[in-house]
């Protein structure tokens, strides 16, 4: 039976992984684990790097299906790279390597369109690869060390900007600092605080950027399908996850004003270097090989879903804190 299936996700604290690991529990014999201590007894504390403990785990729980969330993932350069090697690269490549000695045969990789060059049009899983960032840099690693690893079958999932919260159960986003853009609009708009814009020159119909937000709920669901065809399936999937539908910043900032009927505070600055007018998705791929679609992408429920976390985590006494940067 499909519900007694055995599933590990790293990273289980994370964003992501706690909303996959509050999503699939119901559905799955779900176990996480995670270098962050949590009161949640199906999680366990073990950092990546730690062999002698993974092994132990990995030997004593024999997951059919390992879900690799686990990463150095704040795209900012001023984090030590090391960082970013050690916690994506090296425990990526621990991790293959002791699935590979515990016999575990299925793996699906949560990787990032910024992989890809930039490109006007809809980015497939055939457009050029030019990684910039050193985060994105080394996403493309733990890629090939995951592919050609003998014996493994695995499904690559190069993510967008994923964004929102589930509804049931209500859990979201809690980065800190953060610095993703719905987060940061919603937050600030609510709390009547400046949000900074950078770009109102670009190539596109408003002159904002425009990009391709996708709704966590409908991560989840791939991720699910995803399970679904490695356990049916023996061959390998790279796919693209995300929306086609591109928002951009001024659509965005005008929809969560109109949503919350209050007048909100934006200076729009000069656009940093390196960004592209816009970063869309084509999943077709996905599309064909796992019947997914995203179901829960418009702006409506991605800004409402975020609204009701915002309100949840305040009423909680939670402390945020912003960067004044955006991506």
């Amino acid at each position: 039976m499909i519900s007694k299936v055995k599933i590990l996700i790293t990273g289980a604290n994370g964003y992501i992984g706690n909303c996959l690991f509050h999503f699939l529990k119901k559905k799955f014999n779900i176990i996480g684990v995670d270098c962050e201590n949590n009161i949640n007894r199906d999680i366990h504390k073990i950092n990546l790097l730690n062999s002698r403990k993974l092994d132990n785990l990995l030997y004593k729980i024999k997951p059919q299906v390992v879900i690799h969330l686990a990463a150095q993932s704040l795209v900012d350069e001023t984090i030590n790279k090391n960082k970013y090697y050690n916690n994506n690269v090296l425990a990526t490549k621990n991790l293959v390597n002791l699935m590979k000695k515990n016999n575990i045969k299925n793996i699906i990789f949560s990787s990032t369109a910024s992989v890809y060059k930039k490109n006007k049009k809809p980015l497939s899983e055939k457009s050029k690869v030019e990684p910039l960032s050193y985060y994105a840099k080394t996403k493309f690693l733990c890629e090939n060390d995951i592919k050609y690893t003998k014996g493994l079958s695995y499904i690559i999932l190069r993510f967008f900007n994923v964004c929102s919260a589930l509804s049931n159960p209500l859990v979201g986003e809690l980065h800190n600092p953060e610095t993703h853009l719905i987060p940061t609009v919603v937050y600030k708009s609510l709390k009547k605080k400046k949000i900074f814009i950078y770009g109102e020159n670009f190539d596109t119909y408003d002159g904002t950027c425009i990009r391709d937000y996708i709704h966590i709920e409908d991560i989840c669901l791939a991720i699910e399908k995803s399970i679904k065809y490695l356990i049916q399936n023996k061959n390998s999937l790279l796919l693209n996850i995300g929306n086609s539908k591109g928002y951009s910043n001024k659509e965005i900032l005008n929809f969560v004003k109109n949503k919350i009927k209050k007048p909100i505070k934006v200076s729009f600055k000069k656009k940093k270097r390196g960004d592209v007018p816009s970063l869309l998705c084509n999943y077709k791929k996905a599309k064909l090989f796992l019947s997914w679609k995203p179901k829960n992408s418009n702006l409506h429920k991605i800004i409402k879903d975020e609204i009701a976390w915002i309100k949840k985590i305040d009423k909680m006494g939670i402390k945020r804190k912003f960067k004044n940067y955006i991506k």
